[in-house]
């Protein structure tokens, strides 16, 4: 056998943990001589974790529950292969003096810390496990985007690559998060709108670029109020040399202005902004365990049949949540003794009648757990006008803070809505592959995933809190309820922001930030790639029964599905490509969870490799001492400083 060559196009996490599997394998049983290429025209590891971005931007997930790397909680992905979490890194590089913005300060497991900054893990991660490589394990970085894959007649690929052609054998996807065709198109944000049109920005990252041209004095409608939103918020008012100070008894925010912010209006479909995350109570991989949406009773359940979401699904989910509800109230009302007496009632209970009737005994009806008071949680009194809405508003976000302060096993509210996440899952099950009826499909991605995005997947607390002293600073308003749209009453004019639900209207606009990350079709896609692959008929859209969800089809080890129906054996995608057929495939894998991404890459580089022995046995990989060990790795990862 001669030299295997495996090709990775993008190489942020996914792209990533494909090239750890590798390595993993190889280092315990030698497959044969192997050479990868990689090829991204981005830093490799970061993927859109741009280590370059402002401090201001977040990730929304605390250091001690991101990782890149397997532990023992993994199932079927191959050896584990030691490395450290974001958090154990960032305790390194303190320790060490390699990271300027961590001098002095203590490392938290429970701390939310920069964007960039993790980005600077995963580009570490990279030269870590390209250090930890066997010898016959050889490793090719291409800083450019592959543009076109050709299958040559033995099935190989062959991969244009900026003014070169690289041959490989095997092929992996991971490209993550890419941009619409439309977005090629668009203006820079520098770019004069004219006297009396609206700039419209529909991407705005990379901001430092995007965002220069915004100015103090200008009005800035922001659609959108998820995670994009709160770091154009940032970037234009921290980022602007704005500073939040906090007063140390009530712990209420207050904006100091910079003089060079603009003015923000904000509006989006809910008129709400993503939840706060609470305070972590659960640990590095404390999760809720279910009692109802039991992921072997799904399992068994979408073997049988296509589900219906709402009938099937969402009661088992409610149900979960009622019970990390109730117990979280118990706790904090009755005692710890009252509320695990509670829960073995009403995991034991015949019925949702049986449930109602405990919960009734138990806990007052204003004090309840309601799912349709979580999904909808405007009331009528509020939609009376834009006063009205923006005094319902600002209590609205007080108590979110409030509630995301008393924790995520502390707060009823945050106890529940974490279920939804420490669940994901449980509703993968339900909804890959198909699994859900084509109506039960569409259903949950127009009305259910904006909710679970709204309760699980929000900023930190602290963005909470910034938005409220910004709207008392005066420098933000967002007080247009659900269903705004901003919109011009003439193709020259600069547009408003216009409630749906009363008669108002924003001052005119001067930049519209479309502060939402495209989930496009790859039929959509900006890449030749992508556009390449369909058009030759290798790859072809994902479609359950009539309907496109995004994303190619692929089978259930991740092997491109062609536009004739067979199995692409030697190419897999894994991440943002298959978003469709896979579910939330955004999520950066997790200690100690079994996390799916992990498990996912292991199956599909386990696979790759059984193909390149072609049924023989792998070879060991000599003595452990002829092998780089993971101290040395570390070194060599580190020598290079600060990113």
């Amino acid at each position: 056998m001669g030299v295997v060559r495996i090709g990775i196009v993008g190489v942020g996490s996914r792209g990533l943990t494909v090239l750890e599997r590798i390595v993993a394998h190889e280092r315990q049983h030698q497959s044969g001589e192997l050479e990868v290429f990689l090829f991204d025209p981005d830093p490799p590891g970061a993927g859109c974790h741009d280590p370059r971005q402002s401090s201001v931007h977040l990730v929304n997930t605390v250091a001690g529950q991101l990782t890149q790397f397997c532990d023992a909680s993994v199932v079927g992905a191959g050896p584990v292969m030691s490395g450290p979490t974001f958090f154990q890194w960032l305790q390194e590089q303190a320790r060490m003096g390699l990271e300027p913005s961590l001098s002095g300060a203590e490392i938290s497991p429970d701390a939310y810390y920069p964007r960039g900054l993790f980005g600077r893990y995963l580009m570490w991660a990279f030269r870590y496990v390209r250090a930890l490589a066997p010898p016959h394990l050889h490793i090719h970085f291409k800083p450019t985007e592959v543009e076109h894959a050709r299958r040559e007649p033995k099935g190989h690929w062959a991969l244009k690559a900026g003014h070169e052609e690289v041959h490989v054998d095997h092929l992996f996807l991971t490209t993550g998060h890419t941009k619409p065709m439309s977005s090629r198109a668009r203006l820079p944000v520098a770019a004069a709108a004219g006297p009396r049109g609206t700039l419209v920005v529909d991407d705005p990252y990379p901001m430092a670029a995007k965002l220069a041209g915004v100015s103090a004095g200008m009005t800035v409608a922001v659609e959108g109020m998820g995670l994009t939103a709160f770091d154009v918020v940032a970037d234009l008012t921290v980022g602007r040399g704005g500073r939040f100070v906090t007063d140390p008894d009530s712990r209420r925010k207050a904006y100091v202005r910079s003089g060079h912010e603009p003015r923000l209006l904000l509006f989006s479909r809910s008129g709400l902004p993503l939840s706060a995350r609470a305070v972590n109570q659960k640990g590095v991989s404390g999760q809720y365990r279910a009692h109802f949406l039991q992921l072997a009773k799904v399992r068994e359940w979408a073997a049988q049949r296509k589900l219906d979401f709402v009938e099937d699904v969402l009661p088992l989910l409610a149900a979960d949540m009622e019970y990390a509800w109730c117990d979280a109230y118990l706790r904090e009302h009755q005692g710890e003794a009252a509320a695990l007496r509670f829960g073995e009632q009403f995991a034991a209970a015949a019925d949702a009648h049986q449930r109602r009737e405990l919960v009734a005994r138990h806990i007052p009806l204003e004090d309840r757990f309601s799912w349709g008071a979580l999904a909808q949680p405007v009331p009528a009194h509020a939609l009376g006008g834009r006063e009205a809405y923006e005094r319902w508003f600002i209590e609205h976000l007080r108590h979110d803070v409030n509630e995301a302060r008393k924790g995520n096993r502390g707060s009823a509210l945050k106890a529940a809505c974490d279920v939804l996440r420490d669940l994901r899952d449980n509703l993968r099950a339900a909804i890959e592959f198909g699994g859900l009826t084509e109506a039960s499909h569409r259903w949950v991605l127009a009305e259910f995933l904006p909710v679970m995005n709204r309760l699980a997947v929000g900023p930190p607390e602290s963005r909470i809190s910034e938005m409220l002293a910004l709207i008392e600073a005066g420098v933000l308003e967002a007080g247009y309820g659900p269903g705004a749209a901003c919109e011009a009453s003439a193709p020259d004019r600069r547009r408003r922001i216009r409630a749906r639900h009363w008669e108002a209207a924003s001052p005119p606009v001067d930049v519209l930030v479309k502060a939402r990350i495209s989930m496009h079709s790859p039929a959509e896609d900006a890449s030749p790639l992508l556009q390449g692959l369909l058009a030759d008929g290798h790859v072809r859209l994902f479609h359950n029964e009539g309907f496109h969800p995004g994303g190619i089809d692929i089978d259930r080890q991740h092997h491109w599905i062609a536009r004739d129906g067979s199995v692409i054996e030697n190419a897999w995608a894994l991440g943002i490509p298959t978003e469709g057929s896979k579910f939330c495939t955004f999520v950066i894998p997790r200690p100690g969870v079994n996390s799916t991404a992990l498990v996912d890459a292991g199956r599909a580089v386990g696979r790759m490799l059984s193909m390149v022995r072609g049924g023989q046995a792998a070879s060991p990989c000599g003595p452990p001492e002829a092998l780089p060990s993971e101290e040395e790795a570390f070194a060599t990862a580190s020598l290079f400083g600060a990113l």
